[in-house]
């Protein structure tokens, strides 16, 4: 009986075999990594263990204004020696020019501009003056060069500065982040998704809502914005960790009861759907700066509602406690906090 022969296969019919594999891989990871604008992207594979990839975002508190050092440079320079490969990611990294500032008002009685469109829509940084497009069928927005209407006396870090320099007061930190002056949480929940998409980050740490608050809105719409934003995350990283910060009080809450109520409703708000959309796979944590740090608008601000050096502190501190024991990123920020005078 002969016994059946096995043939080798041949060289040239194994290194078919493997071009073929290689070509179906790599056309899985090209489709994986770019989007349809040509960019390379990475889409998210699954939860990181060791989480190092940062998103801020926020509105003006959180941009901080040409002179600031805001609370991002504090936050950076108390993880940064903790956290291996620490990286801040989003869209952005200037502060706001004195042109994009439009102050929030500190009494019930002063007017102020119902935003119309998103600050992030025709905005580019470092180009131009860096100022938001004018909206339609009104004046232009912005103040005229100078002292920022509405900050005439006011101890504002960038008033030492060149006007027409775009600069931190210290830049040694990562400067990546996705906040702008005078955005809403209506506005940020529209790009979100995408934004994600595209910085790839682990943590979402999000200080959002005081635009809104400004005009009266009803708690069904705040909670649909911020259930929105969550949501829209969400599809940009499946698996994203989020810390939602509460509204700080600010000096319009003193004089009118309207926003104050609305603070304080949106804040409930904020604990509910934080607990309610919290999952194992994407976790979510609700903030109390105000509460955890003794906020104090007159104390912390340099006009009512901006942080000053030692406003920037808190928020940093209350973010990194929350990390720390949220997510074990980083440990808790020291204390007592040591806080710097504000031009120095």
């Amino acid at each position: 009986m002969t016994t059946p022969r096995h043939r080798r296969p041949r060289p040239l019919v194994l290194a078919g075999a493997l071009a073929a594999v290689l070509l179906v891989a790599g056309t899985f990871y090209w489709t994986a990594v770019r989007d349809d604008g040509g960019e390379t992207v990475r889409e998210a594979e699954g939860p990181v263990d060791h989480p190092r990839r940062i998103m801020l975002a926020g509105d003006s508190m959180t941009q901080g204004a040409n002179g600031d050092r805001t609370w991002r440079y504090h936050l950076w320079n108390h993880l940064a020696p903790q956290v291996e490969g620490l990286d801040f990611v989003g869209p952005y990294t200037d502060p706001a020019t004195r042109e994009m500032i439009l102050p929030v008002p500190t009494t019930g009685d002063e007017a102020v501009e119902s935003p119309a469109q998103d600050p992030a829509e025709d905005y580019e940084e470092g180009g131009g003056d860096g100022a938001p497009a004018d909206r339609p069928g009104q004046e232009p927005s912005g103040p005229s060069p100078g002292e920022p209407q509405g900050l005439e006396g006011v101890v504002w870090p960038g008033a030492d500065g060149d006007p027409d320099t775009v600069e931190y007061r210290d830049p040694d930190f990562d400067q990546n982040h996705n906040a702008l002056w005078g955005r809403t949480l209506r506005d940020a929940a529209a790009s979100i998704g995408e934004e994600v998409r595209v910085h790839r980050p682990d943590v979402l740490c999000v200080m959002l809502g005081v635009n809104d608050l400004l005009w009266p809105v009803t708690m069904e719409e705040m909670e649909h914005r911020l259930r929105g934003y969550v949501e829209s995350a969400r599809a940009g990283n499946p698996h994203l960790r989020i810390v939602i910060a509460e509204a700080l009080p600010i000096a319009l809450a003193e004089s009118d009861e309207g926003f104050a109520l609305r603070v304080y409703a949106y804040n409930e708000l904020v604990r509910e759907v934080a607990a309610d959309l919290s999952t194992d796979t994407s976790p979510v944590i609700s903030l109390d700066v105000a509460g955890r740090e003794s906020w104090d608008a007159a104390a912390d601000t340099y006009d009512g509602t901006h942080p000053n050096a030692g406003g920037e502190t808190k928020i940093a501190a209350a973010f990194a406690d929350a990390l720390a024991q949220g997510y074990g990123i980083g440990f808790g920020f020291p204390r007592p906090l040591a806080v710097r005078p504000a031009q120095e």
